[in-house]
C-alpha cells in the first residue's frame, strides 16, 4: 500500500510515517522501481499499531524504539521491558501529583477571585505577588 492509504488505514498522517523512518522507528519502505513510490506491507501497520498503542500508555518513541529492537528477543527482554515499564510509571505518577498539585491551586485563586468583592482580579494579583 501506499503511504497515504497507509496513514488513513492508521489513523495517522504521512509526515507523521516518514519521521517514523527518520528516526527508525519504523524500517525505511521500499520505492516502487517504476514510480519510487514507497510501498508498505501490513507488518508496517501492524508495527504503526504498536507505536500508537504504546504512545497512548504514555510511552514516550526512544522508549518505543527500544521496545521494538527488544521484540525479536521477547525472553530475555521480559525484565529489561519491566525495568522500563516501572521507570515510566513512577513519572507519569509523579506527573499526576504535580497535576493535582496545580488543580488545587487553581481551585484555590478561583475560590478566592469568586469570593472576592473587590474590583480587582484577586488572581491576577496573586499572580503579580510572586513575580515580584
Amino acid at each position: 500500500m501506499k503511504i497515504g492509504e497507509l496513514a488513513k488505514t492508521a489513523g495517522l498522517t504521512a509526515q507523521t510515517i516518514r519521521y517514523y523512518e527518520r528516526e527508525g522507528i519504523l524500517p525505511e519502505a521500499r520505492r516502487r522501481y517504476d514510480s519510487g513510490y514507497r510501498e508498505y506491507e501490513e507488518e508496517d501497520l501492524e508495527r504503526l499499531r504498536f507505536i500508537k498503542h504504546a504512545q497512548g500508555c504514555g510511552l514516550k518513541l526512544a522508549d518505543i524504539k527500544i521496545l521494538l529492537e527488544w521484540e525479536n528477543l521477547p525472553n530475555e527482554a521480559c525484565p529489561d521491558v519491566q525495568e522500563l515499564l516501572k521507570e515510566r510509571i513512577g513519572e507519569l505518577d509523579a506527573k499526576i501529583r504535580e497535576m493535582r498539585s496545580f488543580s488545587k491551586s487553581l481551585k484555590r485563586l478561583l475560590a478566592a477571585c469568586e469570593s472576592s468583592g473587590d474590583s480587582r482580579c484577586a488572581v491576577l494579583e496573586e499572580f503579580g505577588k510572586r513575580s515580584s
